[in-house]
């Protein structure tokens, strides 16, 4: 059962990447949009925001839904309400419809991007769940490095609003390739227990707090220190180009992709909590390490640092999520734990863009990875304690 889903030999990362590309088209044009509606880019940019709260209010009812009728159904509506969002913005005759097309495509990326990792989780062997979480983990990333450039070409040549078509597009294959390829064969039907279990109980299986505090603070960082305030600090105190600045924020993620099918053998050979630890903590202090770096090659480094850490981390954490959850509520636990990343990816650009607007660059480092170390610890003081014979 499990072969069939390991990294990059199974369709479930491309369909993944497929689906992350949509999300991503629209990132280079979002001044376009302020410039076309008359509005600032602090308004343009809730197109982003819209999105993310959407996802995140979703996650758990996706989950849930997943959880009782199967991932094929759900991950197909996921496609096609993105599609319908897609077409909705493409055709928006002002700024408060494009935000409510961009809430429709919202829902509709929870609905695929939580079923699809619930389908993972349920499917594949637990011996080789961190070879198949590392590539589902790097169809993310190779979507959302592929889409942006998409987007960019697709707006210059056939204007701002042309990226929405290819949403559509992109969408409507999503919904019939997942249709056509996921199956959920060898599922055992859910327990009443299993479907009716509350989020208060799944919070009390020992261990998953931990990891949710560990998915906020990897976003937190994500989102808030690398798409934030790295480039805001590499302008305003290197004066680098923004040539120079996205070479630099797209090695963390190269790096990251290659050493994901390490990880993910190591997770599967050497145990999930190492390599979270090792993941967390080297993500959060390499992180710190931006504000002492005073030269492009130093930033460059600490860069490829930080993707190491990353990669481990984006790995390990979603694995140990698969471990924990009952049998039957593999969406449900998949929801909940997703949600505390769109958190991180929600409240990381406001907080850290505060400290970057105040050029208060090394505090602002070393806070981004705060909540990450502070996981990082708590669960390396829970894997001595239970390895220790100690309970709760």
């Amino acid at each position: 059962m499990g072969s069939a889903l390991r990294g990059f030999r199974s369709p479930i990362p491309w369909m993944v990447a497929l689906n992350v590309i949509g999300a991503n088209l629209i990132s280079p044009v979002l001044p376009s949009y302020a410039a076309h509606f008359g509005v600032g880019f602090a308004a343009a940019s809730t197109l982003v925001t819209v999105f993310a709260m959407a996802r995140m209010s979703m996650r758990l009812t996706a989950g849930s839904l997943a959880d009782r009728i199967g991932s094929r159904f759900v991950c197909a509506l996921g496609g096609t309400v993105q599609a319908v969002g897609a077409l909705v913005a493409a055709f928006a005759p002002g700024l408060g419809v494009l935000l409510l097309a961009r809430g429709i495509q919202g829902t509709g990326s929870s609905l695929f991007g939580t079923s699809v990792n619930r389908y993972l989780l349920v499917q594949t062997d637990k011996e080789e769940l961190g070879t198949a979480v590392a590539g589902f983990q790097g169809g993310i990333l190779i979507g959302s490095t592929i889409g942006p450039l998409i987007g960019g070409i697709v707006a210059d040549r056939f204007g701002i609003f042309a990226p929405f078509y290819v949403q559509a597009g992109v969408a409507t294959m999503l919904a019939i390739v997942t249709f056509s390829v996921i199956r959920d064969t060898g599922r055992k039907a859910p327990t009443r227990k299993a479907t009716t279990q509350s989020v208060r109980s799944l919070l009390a299986i020992r261990g998953f707090k931990i990891l949710m505090l560990l998915g906020f603070g990897l976003f937190f960082i994500r989102a808030g220190a690398v798409n934030v305030l790295l480039p805001a600090f590499s302008d305003d105190v290197l004066a680098m180009s923004p040539t120079k600045i996205g070479g630099i924020i797209s090695v963390s993620s190269v790096v990251s992709l290659i050493v994901m099918p390490f990880a993910g053998h190591l997770s599967d050979s050497l145990g999930r909590t190492p390599v979270a630890l090792i993941g967390a903590l080297g993500t959060a202090i390499s992180v710190a390490m931006f504000g002492l770096a005073q030269t492009v090659g130093g930033v460059l480094l600490v860069s490829a640092f930080v993707g190491v850490g990353m990669g481990f981390a984006s790995v390990a954490m979603p694995t140990m999520i698969g471990d924990l959850a009952p049998q039957g509520t593999e969406g449900k636990v998949s929801g909940v734990y997703r949600m505390a990343n769109d958190m991180g990816w929600i409240v990381g650009p406001v907080a850290l863009g505060f400290l970057a607007d105040s050029s208060q660059y090394g505090l602002a480092f070393l806070l981004a990875g705060l909540p990450l170390f502070i996981g990082g610890l708590v669960l390396f003081r829970s894997h001595t304690q239970v390895a220790s014979g100690a309970t709760n």
